[in-house]
């Protein structure tokens, strides 16, 4: 069985291929007790009948449009258990694997058990899906897991009706596809940041930062006061972190969901509806957090609900369907460039949707794929009022120290704020 290639799946291999990020989304998840691990690859079985791209390989037929091949993949190859007495070790190791892209599959998940607690990991590949893609996954994963439990009848929904960018252009008039055709993209007057690592592609890592509940009860409440959101609030603490390293400032991309202008804020499949915003506040951040507070705030909700947002990926996919294959791949991996330094939130992690029967989860991440060099991104995810942050790169231990400044110098940004 063969399935469609679209056109957010070439530019996210684009971003393997030209050295920005490998292709794996990471998901890790404490739990007080053991998960039932039968359970778990009876779930995936499921999983991969809903979504078989997880069981594909990606066949490149340049200069022809690519396929994604169903090789039948079960459990068996994309579950395992893995008892130690290191469970941290053992995370660590198990998120840095790469996923094989050709031969598949595209989705691996390790059950950690460390005596009678279990932690479970899952590599997804970024090519299938988005981070807000992969938390609906991970949620029906919870959900059928849960049934199983609970001995109900168990149904998993095709995800893989429409992944394409064209159900976000359905959705709109054709009044408003004239706006997104004929918005103008905002320009970095300043250049680029960037860090200076030296890179090591035999050193992959995940550099996390944990900000408490109490801590992040804080940041909501002085959002809140502010008019504003935390998402605000963490592009302001970056802005001022980044000039006192660089000495000036830039735009700083921020992604968003375009999932916002679907009906419900639903995608018909798991695939990318991902864009990105910029802030740039001008040369001067302000004297104080707050002066510089609003204006971010200032910039980002004038940005948030324009149109102009779905532009590039509506060129993405009108390039990959008025031209020749050949052409319209050589086009975008001659001109195509990622800004090196950028912040995703992912969001919140839905607790109560991420529910795996009795079995109570304590703590849980979800972190984007692991950066070339010079590039460098910042990624935040929140469950239960507890926020994650990670910086991933492929470095030596020297860029791991300028990383761990840089977080360092972040939570004391946040921690100042009263």
């Amino acid at each position: 069985m063969k399935y469609h290639v679209e056109a957010w799946d070439i530019l996210q291999n684009l971003f393997e291929v030209k050295q920005i990020n490998n292709h794996v989304l990471h998901f890790a998840a404490e739990f007080s007790d053991e998960l039932n691990y039968t359970w778990v690859k009876q779930v995936v079985n499921l999983l991969a009948d809903a979504f078989p791209l997880i069981r594909c390989g990606f066949k490149d037929t340049y200069p022809h449009r690519p396929v994604w091949v169903d090789y039948g993949y079960t459990s068996e190859q994309m579950v395992s258990l893995i008892e130690t007495e290191d469970s941290s070790f053992a995370v660590q190791k198990f998120l840095y694997q790469e996923l094989n892209l050709e031969k598949g599959p595209q989705m691996k998940i390790g059950v950690i058990r460390e005596g009678k607690t279990d932690t479970i990991c899952v590599l997804m590949n970024h090519m299938l899906c988005d981070a807000a893609g992969f938390k609906e996954i991970l949620y029906k994963l919870a959900t059928t897991y849960t049934c199983l439990e609970n001995q109900k009848q168990i149904q998993i929904g095709s995800m893989i009706e429409d992944r394409s960018v064209r159900q976000i252009l359905k959705a709109c008039s054709l009044r408003d596809r004239m706006k997104i055709y004929c918005s103008k993209a905002q320009l970095n007057p300043h250049g680029d940041q960037k860090f200076d690592f030296e890179g090591d592609l035999s050193n992959p890592f995940i550099e996390i930062r944990k900000i408490s509940r109490q801590q992040f009860l804080l940041l909501k409440s002085y959002a809140k006061n502010h008019q504003a959101s935390v998402n605000d609030i963490m592009m302001t603490a970056l802005l001022r972190v980044l000039f006192r390293r660089f000495g000036d400032t830039a735009s700083l991309p921020c992604a968003i969901d375009l999932r916002r202008f679907l009906p419900e804020h639903k995608a018909a499949g798991a695939c990318n509806l991902m864009s990105n915003l910029c802030c740039y506040v001008g040369p001067d951040l302000g004297d104080s957090f707050e002066s510089t507070l609003f204006k971010v705030k200032k910039q980002m909700d004038v940005q948030k609900n324009d149109l102009g947002c779905i532009k590039n990926i509506a060129l993405l996919e009108k390039l990959f369907t008025g031209f020749p294959y050949k052409i319209a791949y050589d086009l975008l991996k001659k001109y195509f460039s990622n800004p090196p330094v950028a912040f995703t939130n992912i969001g919140i992690l839905d607790k109560n949707r991420l529910v795996f029967g009795s079995t109570k989860m304590m703590d849980a991440y979800m972190t984007g794929s692991v950066k070339y060099i010079p590039n460098f991104q910042v990624s935040l995810t929140t469950f239960d009022n507890q926020a994650t942050l990670c910086v991933n790169l492929y470095g030596t231990q020297n860029d791991r120290k300028i990383i761990i400044g840089f977080l360092d110098d972040l939570m004391r940004e946040l921690q100042s704020i009263d």
